[in-house]
């Protein structure tokens, strides 16, 4: 028997754990222990199978509790709790066996029992399963009624954030969306088109409402991700329920420059009554919509034009979103444009789309130039003076040179477009990202740092972008915990109080993301990116609850500098100290050959 002494369990006498494997190895007061025999005492061995199926879920056992592909690393959505399962205010990780696939390298972690899981007697379980129905019944019901609110006051001048599952209403009310509310804006879904990085088919499928139970779903995945997904299917067919995935139609997209990945976020929602444009920062999985900080921007409902309308449908959106469908190159996409162009989208005036390419581009239609087009000609710089900051948040972070100059100078004045004024003095630029102690302490612990894939190598070629790091603090909107992978540009007043232009986009600070300026004027981009940019003739004011208007910026104002104890969170580097759920990073490769925090 082991002789180091048992670490004491944080809850101490109010843990509800009942398990021996617990009470082994954490410490608690006698007096619990002896309530505890007692009630293992009194149970059935029908006990020990409910007890076995809530510690270890059949789901997380089969699967890894991360997944990371190429730039972006996001925990296995089936380790999270569902919303039903979750305690009313806190987001409890799995405590399976984890796996991180970091670039080439597959990291394996062991995770530490979760000191607060559930075990419960045969005696309870029968009310409380009957009492969890008639919950999932009283919220079903109300979560209907406020879909149907939902429908008659989204606004499209603005983005929303994703609802975190146990948060109090009032960090969504009026300013966050769910997936299922997503898709139950409108009648019957007919069709959906879905783009996206990493996706969960079990999950994606619960998640589609009655509304939306039996249309196709075509899913456009980057050409390897799409392999993996279509494999599965494959390997469903020769199961008991080989129909399960039949109305999912896989779409490979080809990347045909290294380092590039399908990026985008993009939802189009066909109904009997037209179609809505989603452009959003979350994959399709269940961990991205319920415990993350994400935005998401929903067009108006758009119908079927008449024949007597224009064929562009009077809008400048619906043009540039049909060129950047054309780009893909294929005949999903090609389908997905000749259904299109028969919808009136004048109605879409609130936002202008800013999508990236794979390609070496002259023309303006992608990237940084792209951006720099219509920074150039909508913003209003009479109005923008020097003092207003750039200020960026993102979720991950490229290889941006041994200096600023190297590529971030740059990009930093085309973010000043049109400003000849700034043109010898370059705006202040922060950058938001979590710190490990951010990461650390938020609602999924380490896990979540699984989404914030800033590597070790990248970050010790470029010291200097410290010093414009700022902390992630959310606190007006209940977030400062909630891991954010949302990625938003903007310039900020220097009294906080509005900001020129804004944008959120599924692309983060990256060469690939944006492109590089190749001496020859062409740009190089790598990977498929998209966003909208919300600009005017005049400054956007900070959105204001009162009056529940203006635009959202989703950390606390002003951004608040690295400190010099503040550590970026880096995502392949083990740390030792305990997270909020007594877990390590990851805990098997600690001392071995990773830095330790």
């Amino acid at each position: 028997m082991s002789t180091t002494p048992k670490q004491r369990c944080k809850y101490w006498d109010k843990c509800y754990r009942k398990n021996e494997e617990h009470l082994e190895q954490f410490l608690h007061p006698q007096s619990h222990r002896d309530d505890n025999q007692k009630t293992r005492g009194s149970a059935t061995s029908s006990s020990k199978v409910a007890k076995n199926s809530s510690e270890k879920p059949e789901q997380s056992q089969k699967s890894p509790g991360f997944i990371k592909k190429n730039s972006e690393s996001v925990p296995n959505s089936r380790n999270t709790p569902s919303a039903t399962s979750l305690p009313s205010k806190s987001v409890f990780p799995s405590t399976s066996k984890s796996k991180v696939v970091t670039g080439k390298t597959r990291l394996h972690a062991k995770s530490v029992t979760n000191s607060c899981g559930s075990g419960e007697d045969t005696k309870s379980s029968g009310k409380r399963n009957q009492l969890s129905e008639d919950m999932d019944a009283s919220t079903s019901a109300s979560a209907a009624r406020k879909r149907q609110r939902t429908r008659s006051t989204i606004k499209h001048d603005r983005y929303y954030f994703t609802k975190v599952v146990g948060h109090p209403d009032k960090f969504s009310e009026n300013i966050a969306l769910s997936f299922r509310d997503v898709l139950s804006l409108d009648g019957k879904l007919t069709t959906t088109w879905q783009f996206t990085f990493m996706v969960d088919l079990d999950w994606l499928l619960e998640e589609y409402p009655d509304n939306a139970a039996e249309g196709p779903i075509l899913l456009f995945l980057g050409d390897k991700q799409a392999k993996e997904v279509q494999d599965r299917i494959m390997r469903q067919k020769t199961t008991c329920q080989p129909k399960k995935y039949s109305r999912i139609v896989v779409v490979p997209v080809s990347l045909p420059l290294t380092y590039g990945t399908h990026h985008t976020k993009l939802m189009v929602l066909q109904s009997e009554g037209g179609v809505r444009v989603v452009v959003h920062t979350a994959n399709l999985v269940q961990s991205d919509w319920t415990v993350k900080t994400q935005g998401v921007w929903v067009s108006p409902l758009c119908p079927a034009m008449s024949e007597h309308d224009s064929p562009a449908g009077g809008s400048d959106f619906k043009s540039y979103l049909l060129k950047y469908l054309e780009a893909y190159k294929t005949s999903a996409t090609d389908q997905l444009v000749r259904i299109l162009s028969k919808y009136d989208m004048s109605g879409v005036t609130q936002v202008k789309l800013v999508g990236s390419v794979p390609g070496l581009h002259t023309n303006r239609l992608f990237g940084l130039y792209r951006l720099e087009q219509l920074l150039s000609r909508y913003v209003d710089h009479s109005r923008v003076r020097p003092g207003w900051r750039v200020v960026t948040n993102c979720s991950s972070i490229g290889s941006l040179g041994s200096d600023s100059a190297d590529w971030l100078d740059h990009f930093v004045s085309v973010l000043q477009a049109g400003n000849s004024s700034e043109t010898s003095r370059p705006a202040l630029f922060q950058l938001v990202f979590p710190t490990v102690d951010m990461i650390r302490n938020s609602l999924e612990g380490y896990c979540g740092g699984g989404s914030v894939p800033y590597q070790l190598k990248t970050h010790s070629r470029q010291p200097w972008l410290r010093a414009h790091m700022c902390n992630w603090d959310c606190k007006d909107y209940g977030r400062s915990r909630v891991v954010p992978h949302i990625k938003t540009y903007t310039r900020l007043a220097p009294d906080m109080k509005s900001v020129a232009w804004f944008l959120l986009t599924s692309a983060n600070l990256s060469k690939a993301a944006w492109g590089q300026k190749l001496s020859d004027g062409r740009l190089r981009v790598r990977s498929y990116e998209l966003g909208v940019l919300f600009v005017g003739p005049e400054p956007l004011k900070v959105y204001n609850k009162e009056t529940d208007s203006g635009m959202l910026v989703p950390y606390s104002l002003p951004p608040r500098p690295y400190g010099k104890a503040d550590k970026p969170w880096i995502a392949d580097v083990a740390y030792s100290q305990l997270d909020t759920h007594g877990n390590k990073w990851p805990i098997d490769l600690v001392g071995e050959n990773f830095d330790i925090d």
